[in-house]
Order: structure tokens, then sequence, then C-alpha cells
């Protein structure tokens, strides 16, 4: 019986072989695996995520479907606080991979508003304040998913993706998580060679897509660039919101504040 809900293991601990080692077929074993031989596959897009896979230096953690939120939630805190003390270079080594027990029958609308949903909760859980010099609204450039504390970007992987294969980890939800302002550091929109690792990442995401490029990818900040639309792709048969499906919540009023 798998026991490891909402703990954040890194990939070469004992302690995550020893998790599911009574039951080698349980569904956590085979969703670690199937992601495995996906990103180390040499086409894979994601230099940065092939790399961290083949030393084993990412992390993983596991959600029921019935407690995704809270499961995740849980295992992003410990997370955090394992990176933050590394500088931002070096985080980029050490991404998260949340994987979500999920029905195979589902399709990739029901995925996707389902991620949605448990980002949500996930928020709801929040053990710390969205920091006050972040922006709020997912339609603001500025814009990012915040948790305990860290602004994040969430890539969110669907195995109801057929023409995103980039987006495609196996057959449970992905969520790949990392610390936002990693990607300011090896891969910024200031920088020439930032915009080279840019430019090459996404020439391999269009040749493994075969030939299929998202047309929301974009930098942090941009004007015309919205990170929420980066974290959930579109292909047929996706959900197509107008705007964000995630809501922060409010900001206490100063008045409030002073009076607790």
């Amino acid at each position: 019986m798998f026991t490891g809900y909402g703990t954040c293991y890194r990939l070469d601990a004992p302690e995550l072989a020893t998790a599911y080692a009574d039951d080698p077929a349980h569904w956590t074993c085979n969703a670690v695996e199937h992601c495995r031989r996906t990103v180390l596959d040499p086409a894979f897009p994601c230099l940065f995520g092939r790399k961290a896979m083949a030393a084993r230096t990412c992390h993983v953690l596991f959600a029921r479907a019935h407690k995704a939120a809270a499961d995740i939630a849980k295992g992003v805190v410990q997370y955090i606080d394992l990176v933050r003390p590394l500088p931002p270079k070096a985080r980029i080594g050490n991404p998260l991979l949340a994987f979500v027990e999920t029905d195979e029958h589902s399709t990739l609308a029901a995925q996707q508003a389902w991620a949605w949903s448990i980002l949500q909760g996930m928020h709801a859980l929040d053990p710390r304040p969205w920091p006050a010099s972040l922006a709020r609204d997912p339609h603001d450039p500025q814009w990012a998913f915040c948790f305990n504390g860290m602004p994040l970007f969430v890539n969110m992987s669907f195995p109801g993706h057929r023409l995103m294969k980039s987006r495609h980890l196996g057959p449970h939800i992905v969520f790949v998580i990392n610390p936002r302002e990693s990607f300011d550091e090896v891969a910024s929109a200031t920088t020439s060679s930032g915009q080279r690792i840019r430019a090459k990442i996404r020439q391999r995401v269009t040749h493994y897509n075969e030939g299929v490029m998202p047309q929301t990818l974009g930098f942090f900040g941009q004007p015309d660039n919205f990170e929420w639309q980066q974290y959930q792709l579109h292909e047929p048969g996706a959900l197509e919101p107008q705007r964000c499906p995630f809501r922060a919540i409010p900001a206490p009023h100063p008045d409030t504040e002073n009076e607790s």
C-alpha cells in the first residue's frame, strides 16, 4: 500500500523507492517510469528537464484524485522550503513533478478544468499571504501563480493531449513546477543568450510536436504575454477559457488588518 501521498521526494531518494516497494505496479510507480522515459528521449524539447531527469535531481509528489489540492499543497510547501535557500540559477535543475491520479476515460477539457480547480484549491490552502509586490490578476503581464511566498511557473501536462505531445507525460495529469525567477536567470528576454535558449527550445517543441507550435508562449513581463495562457496549452478538444479560471483571494483591506 502506497503511503507517500503529499510528500515531496527527490527522485533519487531511497524513501521514494521504499514508498512503493510493496506494489511496483502501483500507479505512482508507473507514472514516474512513463514520465522518465518520455523526458529522457533525446527528442524531448525541454533541455533543462532532460538534464534534471538524467541527474535525478528533480523532485516528485503524488496526489490522490479525491484529495488532489490538499496533497499537492502539502508537497509544494516542502518543495519550496527545500529550494528557497538555493540561488535562482541552481533551482532550474530542481523542478517538481506533481502527479495527479487521473481517470483514464476523462476528456482533455475535463482534465484541464480539473487542473485549474486544483490550483484554486491549493491557493485556498496557501500557508503564506500573496506577496504584496506580485500582481493578483492573471491578466496582468506581471502575474504568476504564487504559493508559500514564492512565484511559480506551473506547466500543466495532460494525458488527453494528442497534438501537443510536449505536454503529454503519461496517463496522469502532471504539474511541472519551477520557481518562476529561475527562468530569468537562464532564459531571460533581456539577454541575447536567454533569447537563444528559448528560441532553441521552441524550435525543439515544434519538431517534437510534428510542426505544431503553441501560439501563447512568450516572455514574462512583456505587455502581450500572460503566464496563465502558458500553463494550459490549446488544441482541438481543449478547454477554451476566455479569461483565466484562477481567481486570487482579494487582498485584506488595510483597515481590516489594523483591526486584527
